[in-house]
């Protein structure tokens, strides 16, 4: 029942008949898969002009063609993990879906943004309890997988909260992911792993700041280049916008950082690829995976950033 009341209740705090231009796939006749991937949406109760972010980018990501197979998220879902923002935030997330799976990271907002551990604790239950009931999923942790046959998503997440946002990711997490990865290498496919905070160093200046850092980053990373796999991953936390350093590569690994999609102030960007609503789009046909970017909010592509990886 509250599933169907999160999305009335969204209907009254977002209502619009503005016409979002739709996306294009590259070909969409032959196209395997698809996704559409934001960041730091940081839906807040008590700020209108934000639910009025997220809404706009949620209605152009469904703005018309064919539906993404997968919308996720890259943590920084709410701004204080209240159970209330959890409702608007899967309010406005069911009222648009048109049939995409949804995966859910979670960020250090998610959790209270706090260096509480007994925070942590009730927070982010309530994170995996909330995205178990609006979407109708089974998770147990902060991080899972999901398999689509031609690529696995892999989502990581925090087991505890740190000073200065920093990620706490214990080695049995790791030894988890290294399994996924293998399981991938086996029957190569690739892989996006989509975890909040970006690896050290990874993604130019943006990823150097002590509050962006996992204390593991550097074990995450030796696993990542040695699984013999094309994988790309995805982190959001910086609030940065799309520059030359959004997106790097290292061997088989592609590093990708998202701005803020419900934020109106990302770093260090020209305004068009600083602004709310952008996030990505993942492509995946027979020889290879395609990332485009986007402001799905204003239905605009958003060119020079994009990347293409050879299967």
């Amino acid at each position: 029942m509250m599933r169907f009341f999160a999305v009335l209740i969204s209907f009254f705090l977002f209502f619009s008949e503005a016409y979002i231009p739709p996306y294009e796939y590259r070909d969409e006749e032959n196209i395997r898969f698809s996704a559409v991937i934001l960041s730091d949406m940081h839906t807040e109760t008590n700020s209108n002009a934000r639910f009025l972010m997220d809404g706009y980018t949620l209605k152009g990501v469904y703005s018309g063609g064919r539906s993404p197979d997968v919308l996720a998220f890259a943590g920084d879902n709410t701004m204080n993990g209240q159970s209330v923002e959890w409702f608007d935030f899967y309010g406005l997330v069911n009222r648009y879906n048109k049939g995409s799976d949804v995966l859910v990271a979670f960020g250090n907002h998610d959790f209270g943004n706090t260096a509480d551990g007994e925070v942590y604790k009730k927070l982010s239950k309530r994170s995996v309890d909330s995205y178990n009931y609006y979407c109708r999923k089974n998770i147990d942790k902060v991080y899972y997988s999901a398999d689509y046959g031609v690529v696995k998503f892999i989502v990581l997440g925090s087991e505890n909260n740190a000073g200065n946002t920093v990620q706490v990711i214990t080695d049995a997490q790791i030894d988890w992911l290294e399994s996924e990865l293998a399981d991938c290498a086996g029957r190569n496919i690739p892989a996006v792993v989509i975890n909040h905070n970006p690896l050290y160093g990874r993604n130019g200046r943006r990823s150097y700041f002590g509050f962006n850092q996992i204390d593991s980053s550097e074990k995450i990373d030796s696993v990542l280049q040695s699984a013999g796999v094309k994988i790309i991953y995805v982190s959001g936390h910086t609030h940065f916008g799309l520059s030359d350093d959004s997106v790097t590569s290292d061997g088989s690994v592609t590093y990708i950082n998202l701005p803020s999609a419900g934020n109106n102030g990302n770093y260090d960007a020209p305004e068009e690829y600083s602004t709310h609503g952008i996030g990505m789009i993942l492509e995946i046909y027979d020889g290879d995976m395609v990332v485009t970017f986007r402001n799905f909010a204003k239905g605009k592509a958003l060119e020079g950033y994009g990347t293409e990886t050879a299967l």
